[in-house]
């Protein structure tokens, strides 16, 4: 089966973005360039397939974790067939209620 073959069955394929919300960076870790491959791997699981075979995808808000993070959904589909994963996200927006961050810093002051 090729990378095409499924969405003569399906509209869309749909996952989370990611398989975890936004970590917290730890204390100094601004400051020496911290990484953790690990958490990296749980941020990136979901976006590899469409990512490997050049599926178009796009991502879109669908929540909040308890914390308040945002939480997204990614929706996979057919090449040029864009306009339905743009139509997926557009209606899913239009449901959710969007919260301002806690914190927000002005950068255009």
């Amino acid at each position: 089966m090729n990378n095409t073959e499924i969405f003569q069955k399906v509209g869309a394929i749909l996952t989370l973005t990611t398989a975890i919300t936004a970590p917290s960076i730890p204390t100094g870790g601004l400051q020496c360039d911290w990484s953790d491959l690990s958490t990296v791997t749980e941020l990136m699981r979901f976006v590899f397939p469409s990512n490997l075979t050049g599926l178009p995808a796009i991502s879109f808000p669908v929540g909040y974790d308890g914390g308040d993070l945002s939480i997204g959904m990614q929706a996979i589909g057919r090449p040029w067939v864009e306009h339905r994963l743009l139509r997926i996200a557009y209606n899913s927006e239009q449901v959710i209620v969007r919260k301002n961050p806690k914190i927000i810093i002005e950068i255009l002051d």
